[in-house]
């Protein structure tokens, strides 16, 4: 059983994590994005600002990443 406790406890370290990638990439794209508050309306339109905030955040997450430049703390 003390086996099975730990093994919980490891896995639960590995995927909060994971988590912390995930909600920082999202916090990013909410403030420097500018996802929290859109200035703009239409299905189309709003498609189309996500689409090139997640393509940015991409690239800056790569070039830190490939260590082409230091990426910002956020």
């Amino acid at each position: 059983m003390p086996c099975r406790a730990r093994w919980r406890a490891r896995g639960y370290g590995i995927s909060q994590k994971v988590r912390k990638r995930i909600e920082l990439g999202f916090g990013w794209i909410k403030t420097i994005g500018g996802l929290r508050k859109l200035p703009m309306v239409g299905l189309a339109a709003v498609r189309g600002w996500v689409t090139w905030t997640f393509a940015a955040y991409n690239l800056i997450r790569l070039g830190g990443i490939g260590e082409w430049w230091e990426p910002s703390p956020t």
